[in-house]
């Protein structure tokens, strides 16, 4: 299979284009038209000889994902399926928000983690994705967006645990901050993990400095457990090293909270959050659950009701955290990670 440039460095592509006869300036030509314009075919690199561009064409693809089906929401979001070179999907979503536009990518084919409540891990994982594949979701999300808006925010929050592809995922993050990449400030970028201490060592001594968001769901960890049947590391473990995450790069952890109604949202669950996150400097996000059907009938799980999540919220207030609700977006077009591969797994197999 052709190797695609999106998973070649800037050195590996100086290499290759000075092995097919050009030279060092035609190679940051390549390097432009690659990450600057988008380009997804080499016929598209007009500057570039036409004897470079076919020698280069002999054993290299520009990029290997395509875009196999877009779900448009009312409220302008966009969800994309991407069909990879093996012929395996994974998802990324567009989040237009008033002037910000914010991208969901994934790091994995499916998830290994396997929470109780997300349409990602149903089918486990398949694979990892490389560094090209990562950041091929924010060319392919780029080529969507109406001419007005343009990409302001990363969120590594879609199919996947990024802790378990540091290897992929550092160099892909490294490439969409890059000025001579794609260019976006590493403020403007958040990993969300599970929760992996080890990992989210290595994380912290990556360069340069992004935010990090954790996926808590419960302060103690016997409902963690349940929500996370594959947790192996003790909340005060996840927590601990999140700080130390602070301390190092001095960015200010979000924790994550998915809201079921009457598992995790109740006046004691609050109260154990308070005490396992203490007067830590951080926010927690508490996001409700999109439901996705086949987990509703096989585990009966509910979205809390708006009444149920302010309370919560203010339970969470009364005791000194920082507390922020995320607003459902794209509820008519399959919401929840994941349900869009869902969808087009079910209908092959049927």
């Amino acid at each position: 299979m052709q190797r695609a440039l999106t998973d070649l460095s800037n050195d590996a592509i100086d290499a290759l284009v000075s092995e097919c006869g050009g030279k060092p300036f035609q190679a940051r030509q390549v390097l432009h038209w690659l990450w600057k314009h988008g380009a997804d075919s080499f016929e598209q690199m007009r500057n570039v000889p036409t004897a470079l561009r076919a020698a280069l064409a002999r054993e290299h693809v520009v990029r290997h994902a395509t875009i196999n089906k877009v779900d448009d929401a009312e409220d302008g979001t966009q969800k994309l399926l991407l069909r990879l070179r093996d012929n395996e999907t994974v998802e990324c979503v567009i989040i237009p928000d008033e002037e910000r536009t914010t991208l969901c990518i994934s790091t994995q084919v499916g998830c290994p983690v396997a929470c109780v409540f997300c349409a990602s891990g149903m089918f486990g994982v398949r694979r990892n994705l490389t560094a090209g594949e990562i950041a091929e979701q924010v060319l392919l999300a780029q080529s969507q967006l109406r001419p007005n808006r343009r990409l302001t925010n990363l969120v590594v929050m879609g199919m996947g645990e990024p802790m378990l592809n540091l290897d992929g995922l550092l160099p892909a993050l490294a490439r969409i901050h890059d000025a001579d990449g794609i260019g976006m400030g590493a403020r403007r970028i958040t990993v969300s993990t599970s929760g992996f201490p080890r990992q989210m060592e290595r994380f912290a001594a990556a360069d340069p400095s992004y935010n990090l968001a954790v996926s808590l769901h419960a302060g103690d960890d016997e409902l963690r457990k349940r929500l996370v049947p594959t947790a192996t590391s003790p909340v005060r473990d996840i927590i601990a090293a999140a700080h130390r995450y602070f301390g190092q790069k001095g960015r200010e952890v979000t924790y994550e909270v998915v809201l079921l109604e009457g598992v995790n949202d109740r006046p004691d669950d609050a109260v154990s959050l308070v005490n396992a996150l203490g007067s830590l400097p951080c926010t927690v996000n508490l996001i409700p659950w999109n439901p996705v059907e086949e987990i509703v009938a096989q585990k009966g799980l509910r979205r809390p009701s708006v009444v149920r999540i302010d309370s919560f919220a203010d339970s969470l207030r009364g005791g000194g955290l920082k507390v922020t609700v995320r607003r459902q977006r794209g509820a008519d077009r399959s919401a929840a990670c994941g349900q869009l591969r869902l969808r087009a797994l079910d209908a092959a197999s049927s």
